[in-house]
């Protein structure tokens, strides 16, 4: 069996895998867009950016898959092909990994005052430089790097937060946001955590495992009991930084995601908070970065004729492009992405979660929130019709972000009776 202190520390585990330096930079600046209306909006972004990863997890388990196109396979493998390479596509190469440079770069160096564009390209070339290194020879100063540097990002958290809740900078004005449970779903979307849960779920459950021979009955209790810390301590972190950043709502200018992270740390804590945050965030990013790195080329050279090594080059070298575009460049061009794949992603959890054997509710299902998923992505494009947005509008809790749900509902029902006669 196990006992409460391993469960403990595979809760943290599971915290520190689940929680990336590049999610940082998104609640503060949800609490100051939200303003009074924070609470809700973080709510709204804990069940996208905490809830529903751990229900992915646990699907998982409950599923016993080994391929991530198990997933969704009942809905036809060329969709299963087609989704996870988007999805792969989304955590790796063109979003995640250029994210997680453009992140460090521009809280360790721009917010610094050296903005200079041959920093930049130095800085990014080394960074990215390093992540090939060790994602083309496997080793364990990674793991030891990030095992150190998470605990040490965990108590700045730790600081920032009792600082800034024990001390405002300030009282959230008026919102003027009309629906931000809303907002702060879909902004959970940007930490890209449930896509990840898909593809990492088979990692993430080993290392929780462990070397423990457990039985299916007790293994996802213990797993249960694991989410349940790393979901506390996930809400956690992200409630504070949303009351801090709502606490300067009414302060100031417009200023972007890693600006307002850099400013209120080195207004509560001074420089050396910011000197410490940027190491702690270079290194966490690094580590984060390697990881899907390897990821990404590992998946395509089991698919392609190319070579792991070949793969990994190609992920890197388009990594460090993007990158180049900054932090608030890259969040804009995920966001239709994400739109998109989330929902799907969402209803796929869903799916397997409940154990759903036939083929025809999977495509029905899909199917369902495929057609809101794709309107709400030409929504964020600025292609919604007029009559299609009200038609939208009276869909039932489209107003919280899941108007795709009694969509995908009916399609599952309605496919799988066709099916059924």
């Amino acid at each position: 069996m196990y006992s409460w202190k391993n469960v403990l520390l595979k809760g943290f585990a599971l915290f520190a895998m689940l929680f990336g330096a590049g999610n940082l930079i998104f609640p503060p600046m949800l609490g100051r867009t939200l303003a009074d209306s924070w609470a809700i909006g973080t709510v709204g972004f804990i069940l996208t950016g905490v809830g529903f990863p751990l229900l992915g997890i646990i699907s998982t388990s409950l599923s016993g898959k080994k391929d991530i196109d198990e997933f969704a396979n009942k809905v036809s493998p060329w969709f299963a092909k087609l989704f996870f390479i988007a999805l792969i596509l989304a955590i790796g190469p063109l979003l995640a990994i250029p994210r997680t440079g453009a992140t460090a770069y521009e809280i360790t160096f721009l917010h610094a005052g050296l903005s200079s564009s041959l920093y930049k390209y130095i800085y990014l070339i080394l960074y990215f430089g390093i992540t090939l290194l060790f994602s083309l020879k496997a080793n364990k100063v990674v793991d030891r790097i990030g095992s150190i540097l998470t605990p040490i990002l965990l108590i700045m958290l730790f600081i920032i937060i009792v600082k800034g809740v024990s001390s405002p900078l300030g009282v959230p004005v008026a919102g003027r946001i009309l629906t931000p449970f809303k907002n702060g779903f879909v902004e959970g979307y940007q930490t890209m955590d449930t896509l990840a849960s898909i593809v990492f779920a088979g990692v993430i459950l080993q290392s929780i495992r462990g070397d423990k021979d457990l039985s299916p009955k007790q293994e996802f209790s213990f797993l249960v009991q694991v989410s349940i810390i790393a979901c506390l301590g996930l809400s956690i972190v992200y409630g504070g930084l949303s009351f801090i950043g709502a606490s300067v709502s009414g302060m100031g200018s417009e200023l972007g995601k890693t600006e307002l992270l850099v400013n209120l740390t080195t207004t509560l804590l001074g420089k050396a908070g910011y000197a410490i945050l940027g190491i702690c965030v270079a290194g966490a990013c690094l580590t984060t970065a390697i990881g899907l790195v390897a990821t990404v080329a590992d998946y395509f050279s089991k698919i392609s004729s190319l070579s792991y090594e070949k793969l990994a080059v190609l992920t890197t070298v388009i990594s460090f492009i993007f990158a180049c575009f900054g932090v608030d460049m890259i969040v804009k061009i995920s966001v239709p992405v994400l739109v998109f794949l989330y929902p799907l992603a969402m209803a796929l959890i869903l799916l397997n979660v409940f154990k759903i054997q036939n083929h025809a509710i999977f495509k029905g299902t899909c199917f369902g929130a495929g057609i809101i998923s794709f309107y709400e992505m030409l929504g964020v494009l600025g292609l919604q019709s007029e009559t299609l947005s009200t038609m939208y509008g009276v869909l039932p809790f489209s107003s919280l972000g899941f108007a795709w749900l009694i969509p995908a509902i009916l399609g599952g029902v309605l496919f799988g009776f066709v099916k059924k006669n």
